[in-house]
């Protein structure tokens, strides 16, 4: 149910802005063209998206900064998402090619499903990723690459859902390809919306569990001035 709802929450706040979507995406769908560019204008789409997210105008000036800001991190990011999934793809063809790997049959029967897994986290990773990178005070590779492995396996079943609507809305996409250049808009909006949510969900968890400790501390710490009253009165 709370997926349902930040996926509902952020088709919302993607239609809000579907002309700046609609304009950077397209601009964004040209820059592929040339490769390199290509990441750095991602960060144009999502600066709209945090925007949107956050209840905020979007402007032109706006993300021609944040193009400026965070494009090289986008396209540091988008090489090394890209050879997470290369050296799955890697592993997951040798342990499955006999001509090449010189282990038993029995091997891939383990390996290729422990691969596969691993693919599926770096995907979470991969979902996750940019919109921490936009959100981080302190964007570092790492911290960004950290926080989006935790909150895949934080909440697996929300990650999941989030990749199976990406999935499906890739798939319309390319069925309807006009779709293709608003498709990214759409994808930082969810992601953006998703890391929000989550990690508000998180830190509210975290602080009542805080808040039940000192609570309970301070309960037996009662209770031992109680039992020494006692005994003083004993005495």
């Amino acid at each position: 149910m709370r997926g349902l709802k930040i996926i509902a929450k952020a088709a919302v706040a993607f239609y809000e802005e579907l002309f700046y979507h609609f304009v950077v995406g397209l601009a964004h769908a040209l820059c592929w063209l040339l490769v390199i560019p290509g990441p750095f204008a991602l960060a144009g789409v999502y600066a709209i998206g945090q925007r949107a997210v956050r209840g905020k105008a979007v402007n032109w000036r706006l993300i021609w900064d944040t193009i400026k800001e965070f494009g090289p991190r986008s396209f540091l990011l988008f090489l090394i998402i890209v050879l997470g999934f290369a050296i799955v793809a890697v592993n997951i063809w040798f342990y499955n090619t006999p001509e090449v790997s010189p282990f038993p049959a029995s091997v891939k029967i383990w390996t290729t499903p422990i691969f596969v897994i691993i693919g599926v986290l770096w995907t979470g990773v991969a979902f996750y990723a940019q919109a921490f990178l936009m959100e981080l005070e302190d964007p570092k590779m790492l911290v960004v690459l950290r926080n989006s492995l935790f909150l895949t396996v934080l909440k697996p079943l929300n990650t999941l859902g989030f990749l199976l609507i990406s999935a499906l809305v890739t798939a319309l996409s390319i069925a309807l390809p006009v779709l293709l250049v608003v498709l990214p808009g759409f994808l930082s909006t969810l992601s953006l919306t998703a890391v929000r949510t989550l990690l508000a969900d998180l830190t509210e968890r975290a602080e009542a569990m805080h808040r039940d400790k000192e609570s309970d501390d301070g309960g037996d710490q009662d209770g031992a001035g109680e039992i020494a009253t006692a005994g003083e009165a004993a005495q």
